[in-house]
C-alpha cells in the first residue's frame, strides 16, 4: 500500500465522522432558535432573548465539539482549524442559502443579525465554530498531555522547580 494512500484512508477515519457532526451542530442551533422563539422570546424580549440565545448556543456546541472530540479524536491541530473552517463555512452557506433561497430573505435582513452596532451578537457563533474545534482539540491534548506525564516531570517547556 503506498504512503500516498493510507494517508487518505486515514483522513476519510476523522473526516467523516466530524463533517457528519456538523448536522448535529445545526440540529443544536434549530433546537436553540425554536427554544428561544417559543420560551425566552416572550418572556424577555426580542434584543435580550438573541443575546442570550447565543450565549447558550456558543456553550453547547462547546460541549458538543467536546464529545464528538473525545469520540473521534483528531490527529493535528491543523486538522481541527480545517474541521472549524470547513464547519463554518457550510454554516453560513446553509444559514445564506436556506434564508435567501427558501425562505425569500433580502441580504439586508439576514445581514441584521451580524450588526453589532445594533447590539447583535450572532457574529460570534461562525467565528466560534471556527475556532471551537481547535480550541478543543488544544484543551484535551493539554489535558491528556498532563495525564500522561511521569509522577514528578513538568509541562513540556517549562522548568524543573518552577
Amino acid at each position: 500500500m503506498n504512503v500516498r494512500k493510507a494517508g487518505r484512508s486515514a483522513a476519510a477515519r476523522w473526516w467523516l465522522p466530524w463533517l457528519l457532526g456538523w448536522i448535529g451542530m445545526v440540529a443544536l442551533a434549530l433546537l436553540n432558535g425554536t427554544l428561544r422563539a417559543l420560551v425566552t422570546q416572550p418572556w424577555l424580549g426580542e434584543e435580550v432573548a438573541r443575546r442570550l440565545a447565543t450565549l447558550v448556543l456558543l456553550a453547547v456546541l462547546t460541549e458538543y465539539v467536546w464529545l464528538l472530540h473525545r469520540r473521534f479524536t483528531l490527529p493535528s491541530t491543523r486538522s481541527a482549524w480545517g474541521v472549524g473552517l470547513t464547519w463554518a463555512a457550510m454554516t453560513l452557506t446553509f444559514e445564506f442559502g436556506f434564508g435567501g433561497l427558501v425562505e425569500g430573505l433580502s441580504w439586508s435582513t439576514m445581514l441584521a443579525d451580524y450588526d453589532v452596532t445594533r447590539g447583535r451578537i450572532w457574529v460570534l457563533v461562525p467565528l466560534w465554530i471556527t475556532a471551537v474545534v481547535a480550541v478543543v482539540h488544544t484543551l484535551r491534548r493539554t489535558r491528556v498531555d498532563a495525564r500522561t506525564a511521569p509522577a514528578g516531570s513538568t509541562a513540556p517547556g517549562v522548568p524543573a522547580g518552577t
